[in-house]
């Protein structure tokens, strides 16, 4: 029994470690406990939800820039995500939103063109998304919540790298439907809110994706500040300083960046110029 005790943590950790993926462009070390192919099931089916439950827009201007970034954007992350079935849709809706699914999904909202005007501004806000998604966010996030519903027991650690979670009375069901909550499929709308240290990955990851995409890195810049000036008029009565770092410290941040991002996009103008 106390042979028991003492290896059962030692047989756990070693099963967290074994499912420790990295992020692209920075390089962080993730517990990734999810199946991929599983996530991205997930994430199919509920873009047809959202396809079928939110108007979708036949603005042609919008439509063909969204399909020119994403097709940009899409040839650089192949190795990222390489199963990727990419499908860009621009929403008929009124926030300024933007969103990117496991599998290759990823929804407009055509609010979003109040504050950006370009080809290159839109890819930043793409990228960003994508992002996201290359980082495995979503993967992390509904990996932390198996452990934590599992628990520190082996049983619960081993169903959790299986794909399945723990219910507490000795059931399990399978964890890769969890990813429909992060998305917000039911309320209308997007509810994605993902916490500020991956918001900041994204854009760092964001950026260096749309540079070498042959987008210009200081169109992120731009965008960021109308956000800063978006983000001032809002009065603080909203929930987006919750979820994500401020603007101010977001455009500080990829003014840091600039100077990388840039030397990718120089090279890149060559291939896409």
């Amino acid at each position: 029994m106390k042979t028991s005790i003492i290896c059962l943590p030692l047989v756990t950790l070693s099963l967290l470690l074994s499912s420790c993926s990295t992020t692209p462009v920075t390089g962080r070390k993730q517990m990734n406990l999810t199946s991929e192919s599983e996530v991205a099931k997930m994430s199919i089916a509920s873009f047809e939800q959202m396809k079928a439950q939110m108007s979708i827009s036949t603005h042609a201007a919008y439509n063909e820039m969204l399909q020119n970034v994403g097709e940009r954007i899409s040839q650089q992350v192949f190795w990222d995500m390489p199963m990727a079935e990419w499908e860009f849709v621009v929403f008929d809706q009124p926030e300024i939103n933007a969103f990117a699914m496991p599998g290759g999904k990823v929804g407009v909202f055509m609010g979003l063109f109040q504050i950006v005007e370009t080809e290159d501004e839109l890819a930043s806000v793409v990228a960003h998304e994508i992002a996201h998604v290359t980082a495995r966010h979503t993967h992390e996030r509904i990996s932390q919540g198996m452990v934590l519903n599992a628990g520190s027991s082996l049983i619960g650690i081993a169903a959790a790298v299986s794909g399945t979670a723990a219910l507490g009375n000795g059931t399990y069901i399978n964890a890769a439907p969890t990813i429909m909550g992060l998305y917000g499929i039911g309320a209308g709308q997007v509810a994605q809110s993902w916490d500020q240290g991956k918001e900041a990955e994204a854009d760092h990851i964001g950026i260096m994706y749309m540079a070498k995409a042959g987008y210009d890195p200081n169109a992120a810049i731009r965008v960021m500040e109308r956000m800063v000036e978006l983000e001032g008029g809002m009065g603080g009565n909203n929930n987006y300083g919750s979820t994500h770092p401020s603007s101010m410290d977001r455009l500080n941040a990829l003014h840091s960046y600039l100077e990388e991002a840039m030397a990718e996009y120089e090279q890149a103008k060559a291939f896409y110029y």
